[in-house]
């Protein structure tokens, strides 16, 4: 399989290029800073760009027959940079042919929410709501196989394989970490089981 990995160089990033290519797939990293990518590969090719970029996206997307995206900025403040992403990627994809691709986003746009969910909603949270549903909205096409990731707290714990997944709801529990989201993405990109659905994991 050939896997597209765009916010390569974040947390879950890492161990979607980690786990991708030692479960042999060849890998292509589309970065903004190629410099930051600490692992090598011989299955895995970092091509400079910028994500934002629908032409950049469309031009390195050919041949792949996934996309796994963990990019997301970590500021707090009021952007639409994961819309604009959301709108490029999509465009992108569908100008290339590749229909498949899984995305993280966040256990808080789940409506239903419990008391600290809905504090943090409010509060700490607030300006990235909007921001990432523009762009699971712009992923949710009809032409494209999509998958939407949203975990909760993200820890830097261990794969413990023992991770629960739902579609459309956030299983019990408060965390996931970083490796056990990215080897849900690996797996299901293998093995498709939650074609057009938006998924939550937790520990």
């Amino acid at each position: 399989m050939r896997v597209l990995v765009l916010g390569a160089t974040g947390g879950i990033g890492k161990f979607l290029l980690e786990y991708a290519t030692a479960r042999g797939h060849e890998v292509t990293a589309f970065v903004r800073s190629p410099q930051k990518i600490a692992l090598k590969s011989e299955r895995l090719r970092v091509v400079p760009g910028d994500l934002l970029h629908a032409d950049q996206l469309a031009q390195v997307l050919p041949g792949h027959d996934v996309v796994l995206s963990a990019f997301g900025p970590s500021t707090l403040r009021r952007v639409t940079t994961r819309g604009e992403f959301g709108v490029a990627l999509a465009a992108a994809m569908e100008r290339s042919g590749v229909p498949r691709a899984l995305v993280v986003s966040s256990a808080l746009v789940f409506e239903e929410q419990n008391a600290i969910g809905k504090l943090l909603r409010g509060t700490l949270f607030r300006n990235l709501i909007p921001d990432m549903t523009a762009m699971e909205t712009a992923m949710e096409k009809d032409a494209l196989e999509w998958t939407i990731v949203r975990p909760p707290r993200l820890t830097n714990g261990p794969l413990t394989r023992s991770y629960s997944v739902a579609d459309g709801r956030l299983p019990k529990g408060m965390t996931v970490s970083r490796a056990c989201v990215a080897d849900f993405m690996i797996k299901e990109a293998e093995r498709p089981a939650h074609l057009r659905q938006i998924v939550g994991l937790s520990k």
